[in-house]
């Protein structure tokens, strides 16, 4: 399982293998990306791992922080 931290960490091909979809092809079905057999959690988390919360908190849009921020408020909850 890979675990997505501050900064990125690097992706050897076993792992890259292991989380991009069959033959490296990316699907598009009825306006759902990658929609089959969790391809799109999996690609997520590589990139995530990949390219770091800090990078990936960088580049979104101001609205995008704030919503994020309130989903991780209410997840942290007891």
């Amino acid at each position: 399982m890979l675990i997505p931290k501050r900064a990125g960490q690097p992706v050897n091909y076993e792992v890259y293998e292991e989380y991009t979809p069959a033959e490296h092809k990316l699907e598009l079905v009825n306006g759902v990306f990658l929609p089959f057999n969790k391809e799109r959690e999996k690609m997520l988390a590589l990139c995530l791992f990949n390219m770091g919360l800090q990078e990936f908190v960088t580049f979104l849009q101001k609205e995008s922080k704030e919503e994020l921020f309130r989903l991780l408020q209410q997840n942290l909850q007891p």
